[in-house]
């Protein structure tokens, strides 16, 4: 959904619609505030025309949401500027760091259209333009806001996948431009998406992406999006922009989109149209985990003992680690809103690196030991517990995937360490 400044190294040119506002540091009025005002944007909108353009997928992970720009053409100077809200800089000062914590800080600039459009058809991305009905006020309004925006000042932003990316963007630009029409129709139920759905639905062919993004994702992820909320995407919101009916100034009645036109058609395979069904998969690679730790907990081969030992070590510190994230992520980041209240904190949790020392070590040994047997079967109580919650309606979360591989390994480590045996004092031990 971004574009990094270091892959769209083109020349920018912003659209200077009125000289006046480039010292402003307020937003300039919405339509409707000023006659005064309308009528002189009235004059400059009169030569402009107004353009959405979607970008379709990309090759990398933070492409394959898509991209959005507003387009803006003055037939009196020829200019044709995309301005995007998608702009970020690997390089810039802690991006890490405040990719993590949720603070990434992106910005709106704006391109020649042709060379904007020319980049992503090289990157082999589907170009879609749908170009607005607006009256000529609206139209100078955009451009008055656009510039206003396109100042150093004002320009940047704190990016939110979901709630305030480069695609809400452009809708709260419109919303704005059309004094609230947006509001009711957009309120409206939309197709039955959730942000993880729709997530999992565009990373599926994705590894570590798309676990990672289940582990993550808590109950709010799991809301079903109004047609405001599904607008997240550029090509969703661009499909309920071309169905929307707007009225102008006189009060007639009429479709926002004039037209609808694919301009690039990429020759990679489209999206799946919903989320893959991973849950049986998940399932059968849990019982395989779970039987295994269970078999080797009972063999006597060192090579076995040395697999469960190491699988037992990588299994709960990842685990532990992944929990700490969870917790970090759900309470002290910017990341709350959608990685909070999460069920999987009772799957993946600090107590994991207890476990990770003390039943590896049991396992090790070979014998049973009665912190090893504590703690894991509280590892594989809270497990079953987060199972457990999910009849709670307000509390269920989609998250099956996650449970189906971890409840079992928790729920095998626990009788793994049943099927040790006792470790017998010795005699000298007896003695005292």
């Amino acid at each position: 959904m971004a574009v990094t400044v270091v892959r769209r190294a083109l020349a920018a040119a912003v659209l200077l619609a009125s000289s006046a506002l480039t010292a402003q540091t307020a937003p300039p009025p919405a339509p409707g505030v000023s006659a005064s005002l309308d009528r002189a944007r009235a004059v400059r909108g009169a030569r402009m025309s107004v353009a959405i353009i979607t970008y379709g997928p990309g090759e990398f992970v933070f492409e394959k949401f898509g991209h959005i720009a507003l387009a803006l053409t003055d037939s009196s100077t020829g200019q044709d500027i995309a301005f995007n809200w998608g702009m970020f800089d690997f390089n810039q000062p802690n991006f890490l760091g405040r990719f993590l914590t949720g603070d990434t800080k992106y910005w709106m600039a704006g391109y020649r259209t042709a060379d904007f459009t020319a980049a992503y058809i090289g990157e082999n991305r589907t170009i879609r333009k749908l170009q607005l009905q607006l009256s000529p006020a609206q139209r100078g309004a955009i451009a008055d806001y656009v510039t206003w925006k396109a100042q150093d000042a004002n320009k940047y932003y704190r990016y939110d996948y979901y709630a305030d990316n480069c695609a809400t963007r452009v809708r709260d630009l419109l919303n704005w431009a059309l004094n609230g029409q947006l509001d009711a129709p957009f309120q409206l139920a939309g197709s039955g998406r959730t942000w993880r759905n729709e997530t999992a639905r565009i990373t599926a062919s994705d590894p570590l992406v798309y676990p990672g993004i289940q582990i993550a994702l808590g109950r709010t992820a799991d809301h079903v999006l109004t047609k405001w909320e599904e607008s997240f995407l550029p090509e969703l919101l661009a499909n309920h922009l071309a169905a929307l009916t707007v009225t102008d100034a006189s009060g007639a009645r009429g479709r926002l989109v004039s037209s609808d036109s694919v301009l690039f058609t990429a020759s990679r395979p489209p999206m799946p149209d919903a989320a893959p069904s991973r849950v049986p998969l998940a399932l059968a690679l849990g019982l395989v985990l779970a039987a295994l730790v269970v078999l080797l907990a009972g063999a006597r081969a060192g090579g076995a003992r040395f697999v469960l030992v190491a699988f037992s070590a990588l299994w709960f510190a990842v685990g532990a680690l992944l929990g700490t994230a969870l917790l970090l992520a759900g309470t002290v980041t910017k990341h709350g809103p959608y990685m909070g209240a999460n069920l999987t904190v009772l799957q993946l949790h600090p107590l994991m690196f207890v476990a990770a020392v003390v039943v590896t070590m049991a396992l090790w040994r070979g014998v049973r030991r009665r912190v090893a047997v504590g703690v894991s079967a509280l590892v594989a109580l809270l497990s079953v517990v987060g199972l457990a919650l999910q009849l709670v309606p307000s509390l269920y979360q989609q998250s099956g995937v996650v449970l189906a591989v971890i409840v079992p390994v928790h729920l095998a480590f626990a009788m793994a360490m049943l099927r040790l045996p006792l470790q017998i004092p010795s005699r000298a031990a007896r003695a005292r």
